[in-house]
């Protein structure tokens, strides 16, 4: 069934699209939704979490823990192939980078034959520290 896109919809959307390395949480997109649109457009929370979870289920947005495990991050899926490759997660700016490929195949394929457990390339997400973080914290 087609989805009516409203206008609080495309805003979500448009805000998703121009931050697509980014993951946020829902508090994360409604204060910057109030920084970059006119405040009386912005959804409200209520809206973004029907609107989130909404898109979730449609494909269009990708949700992964965040924190301790009880919240989550939306980031909205920015080529056809998210759901075939590993992703890394800065713990530093929060930014989600998409891993090459060939590279996540790799590892997909050593842990495999490693451990005989099979990672979901859908749902696995890396964390660490992304280069221009680690620039910032050591000065080079």
């Amino acid at each position: 069934m087609a989805e009516y896109e409203t206008k609080q919809r495309r805003i979500l959307l448009d805000y998703l699209n121009a931050h697509p390395d980014r993951g946020f949480s829902v508090e994360e997109l409604h204060e910057g939704l109030l920084a970059e649109c006119e405040p009386d457009i912005v959804p409200g929370k209520s809206t973004i979490y029907r609107l989130i979870g909404r898109l979730v289920t449609e494909g269009l947005v990708k949700r992964f823990s965040s924190g301790n495990g009880r919240q989550f991050a939306y980031q909205i899926v920015a080529c056809a192939a998210c759901d075939a490759h590993l992703h890394m997660k800065c713990t530093a700016c929060g930014n989600l980078y998409h891993m090459d490929h060939a590279v996540s195949e790799q590892i997909m394929r050593e842990v495999l034959s490693i451990s005989d457990f099979a990672l979901d390339e859908k749902e696995t997400v890396l964390f660490g520290v992304c280069k221009g973080c680690k620039r910032n914290r050591t000065g080079k």
